[in-house]
């Protein structure tokens, strides 16, 4: 694959952005001080493009400073701003950039978060100059979208979710746990035996909380049989991880499946995670090869990687909503 350089790379992500979600009339990129780094806008007379980036402009100098004051350097954050004809959504994801999402009223509050919150994580990395990010927006952050615009009950609600990640030795199933839950990754290998759990908290709205309960099953599970459906007792959702610079890796997703089912009864949201996806040339399992499999499964699948946080915290979030969604 052609490492495109960063303007470019931001350039095709909005491009994607807007082929995604409709209703979209501009997108920008800006800094934290307001200076938009890159835009894009719906095909049309240049009139009408000048006159959304002017209306960007101008509510950005407004909003900027309520940034300031009411996020201080919080990197995360979502807020829509509407007006008689548009919405204005803000999301960040990191300290340096800020994407700004124009719209007409017709465009789903969840999709827009749920899309910006992608979007403006991926900035954020091709801003700190990672040159091996997708460009392209995963089927899961579609099938999310429309997840959680019925899933989350209008009550307060605080939900459990036992999540287990099973996958053959040094595919990185404890790296993605670090990075979901402390946001860290660290360059040294040490094996999982037998299992280890890992637990978070996140905020699904002001009202609804998620607690997270991760079991990272070791590699060498199959030599421990006696244990395993005390491990998958009680899970709510699976990753089978792979490595895609691994090619046997592909082969042993029919293993840890029939190893899932012999002790879960009951269906719960499978998906295959191809992690260490910024290895670039040392990439040897594709895209397509990982769909394929996906695909005669009936699973969800997503691009990862531990080292850089890809699409790590959207993989947790979509069996999150599945969960939810399976209650109701």
């Amino acid at each position: 694959m052609e490492k495109l350089p960063s303007s470019k790379l931001l350039k095709e992500i909005l491009k994607n952005y807007f082929e995604e979600v409709e209703g979209i009339l501009g997108v920008a990129i800006c800094d934290r001080d307001g200076f938009i780094i890159a835009s894009e806008f719906k095909e049309g007379e240049e009139e009408e493009s000048d006159s959304v980036l002017g209306a960007i402009s101008a509510i950005l100098d407004n909003y900027i400073e309520r940034i300031k004051s009411e996020f201080g350097s919080q990197g995360n954050f979502f807020n829509i701003t509407s007006t008689e004809e548009n919405k204005f959504a803000f999301c960040s994801q990191g300290p340096q950039s800020i994407l700004t999402t124009v719209t007409d009223q017709l465009t789903s509050d969840i999709e827009l978060k749920v899309y910006s919150e992608h979007i403006a994580g991926k900035i954020e990395l091709i801003l700190d100059g990672n040159e091996e990010v997708s460009t392209e927006i995963p089927e899961i952050i579609k099938a999310l979208a429309k997840t959680r615009a019925g899933a989350l009950p209008k009550l307060a609600g605080e939900y459990s979710n036992k999540v287990i990640l099973t996958g053959d030795f040094l595919v990185g199933k404890t790296s993605l746990i670090r990075r979901f839950v402390e946001n860290t990754f660290k360059e040294d290998y040490i094996s999982t035996i037998g299992v280890q759990i890992s637990k978070k908290t996140i905020n699904l709205t002001d009202h609804n909380k998620m607690n997270f309960i991760i079991w990272d099953i070791g590699g060498q599970s199959f030599q421990m049989a006696p244990y395993r459906a005390r491990f998958y007792n009680g899970a709510n959702a699976a990753f089978i991880v792979i490595d895609r610079t691994r090619q046997e890796n592909l082969d042993s997703v029919e293993k840890w499946y029939k190893d899932l089912k012999a002790s879960i009864p009951k269906n719960i949201p499978i998906i295959i995670v191809g992690n260490k996806s910024d290895l670039g040339d040392q990439i040897v399992i594709s895209k397509d090869d990982i769909k394929e499999v996906a695909k005669s499964y009936g699973f969800h699948y997503i691009l990862t990687s531990a080292k850089t946080g890809e699409n790590v915290n959207d993989a947790f979030f979509y069996v999150a909503y599945r969960v939810i969604e399976a209650l109701y």
